[in-house]
């Protein structure tokens, strides 16, 4: 089963072949130029992004660490299921689903987990409109761990951090490595199904 985290330029939300373990958020749909930035600017972003920064963050291992526990147990009760199949799980899915919901209504972290993924993209040499596609049947049990303590919370600031985390981690294996997918299940894709700009509008005299 080919389970998959979409951060989308025009939706967010988890899905999986055959079952939808929790609803998809949509999110307001990114323009399919970016736009300019100065060299600067781009740098800071850019640092931001591979650093698993996010605006006004308060995530630390510390504070996730209370979940540790919780998030154990849940692996030690379900040993033969995967990552992807653990979002599935009573324990997790109802506050996966609560944090989805929180995240909808935060339009500064959908901005800038949206923008993360945008300057990936531009690292990558991608134009246009772009999408997130993490693959997280293949997590091991820690990087699986990280991410129940992360959902246990149903804090969006986390599930920013730790997906931003997750493109910083990746961004030299699919920009100058050229994979298309990095090693982590991170791969930032065109998004075909993203609405098409606008033509610019010609005011000049026929």
């Amino acid at each position: 089963m080919k389970t998959r985290l979409f951060f989308i330029v025009a939706a967010l939300g988890f899905s999986s072949c055959g079952k939808q373990p929790a609803e998809e958020v949509k999110l307001a749909p990114e323009p399919s130029k970016a736009a300019v930035v100065s060299d600067a600017e781009m740098e800071v972003e850019i640092t931001k992004a591979l650093s698993g920064g996010a605006p006004a963050a308060t995530a630390s291992a510390e504070n996730v660490s209370p979940f540790l526990a919780e998030a154990e147990s849940i692996i030690a009760k379900y040993p033969d299921k995967t990552a992807a199949d653990l979002l599935n799980v009573p324990e997790v899915n109802t506050k996966l689903r609560n944090l989805l919901g929180k995240l909808g209504q935060d339009k500064a972290l959908q901005d800038y987990i949206n923008s993360s993924v945008k300057l990936a993209a531009q690292i990558k040499g991608l134009d246009g409109a772009v999408k997130l596609d993490l693959q997280i049947q293949g997590y091991d049990k820690p990087r699986t761990s990280r991410m129940l303590q992360m959902v246990l919370t149903e804090d969006p600031q986390k599930l920013v951090d730790f997906l931003v985390g997750e493109i910083g981690e990746a961004t030299p294996d699919i920009s100058y490595g050229g994979m298309e997918r990095a090693p982590n299940g991170v791969a930032i894709v065109p998004n075909p199904d993203a609405p098409a700009s606008a033509p610019p509008k010609n005011d000049s005299p026929e």
